[in-house]
């Protein structure tokens, strides 16, 4: 299979930011063998990127967490699919996530996407 016809999830669901973790989720492609989902500091480059690799089980989600983060701390995070060929496809739009600051008071979480 050639990485031409891989495609990113269509969407990562931001599902938590805690104080050192950030939590999302998404609909995996069948013709994807696993993917790499890769979290940054927002003014980082993509090469100093922190990943893991998630593979493709042909479950309806796939949940990942970004981890060892420093709280309130802005990140970006992103997915990007590989083929049978460990060829890479387009990665996803960039998720841009704050993560909790240390705090007794509950704050309401959010991130948005940069497309």
């Amino acid at each position: 299979m050639s990485s031409d016809s891989l495609s990113a999830p269509a969407k990562l669901t931001f599902l938590t930011a805690e104080e050192t973790s950030i939590s999302v989720e998404f609909t995996p492609q069948p013709e994807v063998k696993y993917y790499e989902m890769a979290w940054k500091q927002y003014p980082q480059s993509w090469q100093d990127a922190e990943s893991m690799t998630l593979q493709n089980n042909n479950d309806s989600l796939i949940t990942a967490d970004a981890i060892d983060l420093l709280p309130a701390t802005t990140y970006c995070v992103r997915i990007t699919p590989f083929g049978g060929d460990d060829k890479s496809g387009p990665p996803s739009p960039d998720m841009i996530v704050d993560t909790e600051a240390v705090s007794c008071t509950p704050q309401s979480k959010s991130c948005c996407v940069v497309q």
